[in-house]
């Protein structure tokens, strides 16, 4: 069974409600669904918000990530949008990889403030065994590699992830991500945020260290399916196209 999950703090929290909402209309979801919260929504009132009660939507609180001393020292100073700073409950996406989640087949991931526009199934249909789907981050020109996503004026830390791993490689965004339970270990979760710790220089905070896991360390990694032959399943950012059908789209301009 898939169940469907999402990720959100006190400030998305009216995100995630608009999201779901289209889920259950436009997306005509009947399966599960699971929001995955940090300490500043546990025991909170919105958790009563009558889309939550009416839907039995499955509520798992896990606490928020403590990082090392000198991830902070380090992450807090690179050069970036500053979402390192102003976002750093994006880190929480890593518990999308706890085996909790092993107790359903498969899992598909979507960012709160995703609009969702029409039938869900055709997608969620084109789970892969042992794979990891997600979509290119540089689509459609390919120009960015995996490399732009993490800080090089840090030249220590830069040069030893460079020596390790490369970054020269085709990447993913974690705005949707569609996978099979089975890549989840019992030590996957730990051993990501190690890579976290090691690495403290991503500008898009979990975006970097989840491919070097998925698509570096593992190769597990494909990019989702973008369209049929009677739709298209997901853009990034739709402009003008009011006349094409797209399944999930992350920003309309219409």
């Amino acid at each position: 069974m898939n169940i469907c999950v999402f990720v959100c703090n006190k400030n998305y929290f009216d995100k995630f409600i608009d999201t779901y909402s289209q889920l259950l209309t436009n997306g005509k979801y009947t399966g599960p669904s699971c929001l995955v919260i940090g300490d500043d929504l546990k025991n909170n009132d919105l958790l009563n918000h009558e889309i939550i009660k009416n839907n039995d939507i499955i509520i798992k609180y896990f606490p928020e990530i403590k990082f090392s001393q000198d991830f902070f020292l380090i992450n807090n100073k690179i050069i970036s949008d500053k979402r390192n700073i102003t976002k750093k409950f994006q880190w929480h996406k890593l518990h999308l990889f706890n085996i909790f989640f092993k107790r359903w087949n498969s899992v598909f991931y979507i960012d709160c403030g995703m609009t969702i526009l029409n039938d869900i199934y055709p997608i969620l249909n084109t789970i892969e065994k042992n794979t990891l789907l997600a979509h290119c981050d540089a689509h459609p020109n390919y120009k960015w590699k995996l490399n732009n996503q993490f800080c090089k004026e840090n030249k220590d830390c830069y040069n030893k992830l460079i020596n390790n791993y490369n970054l020269n490689v085709d990447y993913f965004q974690t705005g949707i991500l569609l996978y099979d339970t089975q890549i989840i270990e019992k030590d996957t979760y730990i051993n990501i945020l190690k890579l976290a710790n090691n690495y403290p220089i991503s500008k898009t905070n979990e975006q970097g260290i989840l491919n070097l896991y998925f698509n570096c360390d593992k190769k597990i990694w494909k990019q989702i399916q973008l369209r049929n032959e009677d739709t298209n399943f997901y853009h990034y950012c739709c402009i003008d196209l009011k006349d094409t059908e797209y399944i999930i789209v992350k920003y309309k301009n219409w």
